[in-house]
């Protein structure tokens, strides 16, 4: 049971968008600096508990354990399957690449989204769109540069992340009327926390005080970002939300500059400008062929543990 739909307030829903941005790339920017020095396994078993303990209300307003219930279990099997697998390989890509960059190319599943539900749900895909999809596609390989001296081949793993989210939130569009979303969200989280408490043993290392509140702080700002991405888009419509979700990439830039010496270069900057605009060009024509209805946006996040 989802609670119901609330009056619009787009000031409310614009704030809990712009929260949401910032929180989860400071939760991007938190990983980078603890998988420089702690296993991707141990990061992400901290923060596995860490987030599920900040989304218990979520399963308590669906109705506690009942909210958990499922007829589908293989379903839950695949969708934890490949989010332990998005998990691990964006936290790899995360402590390799500068943020700007690997956040620029994840921005892209939306419009792997558009792309897919084509053929895998029998959508049809207007011709604008498909330019728009092709523009953004255009946009990653302009930070990518496959070819040039410059390529670095783990930013492929961050289009394989960007390809898994897309995978996941369709998974959510063909599911949500027959499963919870706190099935959806809490089922891949039980899953990265059995994996990788499993394999954190192989390799722990006793962190200091210091590591301990950035892991922990991951899980919470996972927690709260999906909490405030998902009641974003109840009190504001999705043409009014989606540029604000580009606003990660400006919080990205200056946390990587910040805590990382980082800075994107002309490329990546123009790259950004190409996903961005591409990005919200699909979903106002999405809105606007489905009568303003909640399109699969970037908000991916919003049904995702991240």
């Amino acid at each position: 049971m989802t609670p119901g739909p609330v009056a619009e307030n787009r000031t409310f829903g614009i704030g809990l968008m712009i929260s949401a941005m910032f929180t989860m790339t400071a939760m991007d920017a938190a990983v980078k600096w603890a998988v420089a020095d702690y296993s991707l396994q141990q990061v992400n078993f901290i923060r596995s508990i860490a987030a599920m303990l900040v989304l218990v209300p979520l399963i308590w307003n669906n109705g506690g354990l009942r909210a958990l219930h499922t007829t589908r279990p293989w379903v839950h099997v695949w969708r934890t399957s490949l989010m332990i697998i998005i998990s691990y390989t964006w936290f790899f890509a995360l402590g390799r690449m500068k943020l700007a960059d690997i956040g620029a190319i994840v921005m892209v599943s939306p419009l792997m989204i558009t792309a897919l539900s084509a053929p895998l749900l029998g959508e049809k895909v207007g011709l604008r769109r498909w330019i728009a999809v092709g523009i953004g596609f255009a946009g990653m390989l302009t930070i990518v540069r496959p070819g040039a001296g410059v390529f670095q081949p783990v930013a492929l793993l961050a289009v394989t992340v960007a390809f898994g989210y897309a995978l996941l939130i369709l998974s959510n569009r063909a599911n949500r009327a027959k499963e919870s979303l706190a099935a959806l969200t809490y089922y891949p989280l039980i899953g990265i926390f059995i994996v990788s408490g499993a394999l954190s043993p192989l390799d722990w290392t006793s962190p200091t005080p210091v590591a301990w509140t950035a892991m922990i702080f991951v899980g919470v700002c996972a927690g709260i970002g999906h909490v405030c991405l998902t009641l974003a888009f109840r009190y504001a419509s999705p043409p009014v939300l989606a540029p604000l979700e580009y606003s990660g990439l400006i919080w990205a830039v200056l946390f990587g500059y910040w805590f990382f010496d980082e800075l994107p270069d002309q490329w990546t900057v123009v790259g950004m400008a190409m996903i961005a605009s591409a990005g919200i060009f699909v979903v106002y024509r999405e809105a606007s062929m489905s009568g303003d209805s909640v399109p699969d946006t970037p908000a991916a996040k919003a049904d995702l543990p991240s």
